[in-house]
């Protein structure tokens, strides 16, 4: 019997850095890596969520959308288009606050923070995916600073060493593109940075949650549980980050959905 075939579109929010000016961090706090996991069925249809956003902007040229760089009202355009017109995806987040990384510690090493979180996403993927009796093809957001052959290493020996959960045979390929060549990475983008700026306070010192709020349905999570599964947070757990950041608590209580 032939298996369900996804293909995962991975991308970050946040940077890596741990830089300190004048006794003030300057670096985001929060690193974010995550996934829109779409049926091969459905990956056409979702992309085409792009075409929907573009025209409504107004989009004249052939830069891919950048979440990040538009106002509220257009965040909101694109994440509840995204969600109207879509319901056959999944997302799936880790977030690590950097600020609560011991200074001693090996994840403030080049690139070791990316591989980290990649992990655990990877992961969390493979549970979802294969409890959907499924294979999946990874297609990761290229950045110039990320070297894929070390990242394929390294995820290789956790498997090996037993170190990881990463759920054998499910990932079958994968593969890194610029933005511009799949619209479905700009919708990723999308996505990541929703939960990016639900955690990262502005130059005000406030934060927007309406984004992740809308994209809740689609988190995945077993019997109502997000932290294990599709909203991984490190360091905390969600009664800690409660204290900052209140709308944690809608992740905290809900039926079971899959």
């Amino acid at each position: 019997m032939a298996k369900y075939t996804f293909n995962v579109y991975i991308d970050e929010s946040g940077d890596e850095g741990f830089k300190i000016k004048d006794d003030k961090w300057v670096s985001s706090r929060w690193f974010i890596i995550g996934a829109l996991i779409t049926h091969k069925g459905s990956d056409l249809p979702i992309s085409k969520t792009v075409d929907t956003i573009k025209s409504k902007f107004n989009w004249k040229n052939q830069k891919p959308l950048h979440f990040i760089d538009f106002s509220h009202e257009k965040r909101s355009f694109i994440i509840n288009t995204l969600v109207s017109t879509n319901s056959s995806f999944r997302v799936c987040y880790v977030a690590f606050d950097k600020q609560k990384i011991p200074e001693d510690s090996y994840l403030r090493k080049k690139r070791y923070l990316y591989n980290y979180c990649t992990r655990y996403l990877l992961e969390r993927i493979s549970w979802l995916v294969d409890d959907l009796d499924g294979e999946a093809h990874l297609i990761f957001e290229n950045r110039a600073n990320t070297s894929y052959s070390e990242l394929n290493q390294y995820i290789t020996d956790t498997i090996s060493s037993g170190k990881s959960q990463i759920r054998k045979n499910v990932f079958k390929s994968w593969k890194n593109l610029g933005k511009a060549q799949s619209k479905n990475l700009q919708l990723a983008d999308a996505v990541v940075s929703s939960l990016y700026k639900a955690l990262e306070p502005n130059q005000y010192g406030l934060t927007e949650h309406s984004y992740i709020e809308t994209l809740k349905p689609f988190i995945y999570n077993v019997d109502g549980k997000y932290h294990a599964y599709g909203l991984k947070i490190f360091p905390d757990s969600f009664k800690v980050l409660q204290k900052e950041h209140k709308w944690i608590k809608m992740f905290t209580k809900e039926p079971s959905v899959v």
